[in-house]
This record gives structure tokens, sequence and C-alpha cells, in this order.
């Protein structure tokens, strides 16, 4: 059984927020966004098809690195979230 790329997600807590990286496929690229109780709330960081299809190619996550990435961003303060 395999798992879907664009079905990976990440929980974590910033600022006492539960918070989550979901992975959103689109014609140009993968990108991750930041999503609270469902709705979305700002875009993080993307990445081309061909990059994560080389990737795989190459025994690399690099989905799984994606999203490490983007949840570094926000636990750092690099990403303006909205107020709740």
């Amino acid at each position: 059984m395999t798992t879907s790329q664009a079905s990976r997600r990440r929980s974590f807590t910033y600022d006492g927020r539960a918070l989550e990286i979901r992975v959103v496929f689109s014609e140009e690229s993968w990108t991750t966004w930041v999503y609270e109780d469902g709705h979305h709330l700002a875009a993080v960081g993307s990445v081309e098809h061909g990059t994560v299809d080389d990737g795989m190619a190459d025994g690399a996550d690099v989905i799984g690195e994606l999203i490490e990435a983007s949840v570094a961003e926000v636990l750092a303060g690099d990403i303006d979230l909205p107020r709740r």
C-alpha cells in the first residue's frame, strides 16, 4: 500500500495554536499550506513536479523534506499567519 504525496500532512503547535501543514498539488508544483481548523491560512513552500520525480527516482523524500522545512519556517516565525 502506498500513500499519496498529496495526502501527507504534519500537525504541530505554534503560539498555542493547533496547526497542520498539508501538501496541495497543482499543475505547476506541490505547495505546502498551513491549516488551522480545516481552513488554509498561508502558503509556505513549493517544489516543482520534476524535482519531486527526480528525488523519488533517487530515493529522496522531497515532499517530506518540504513538509519539515515548512514546519520549521512557521515555528521560526517566518510565516505571517492571520490572527484567530
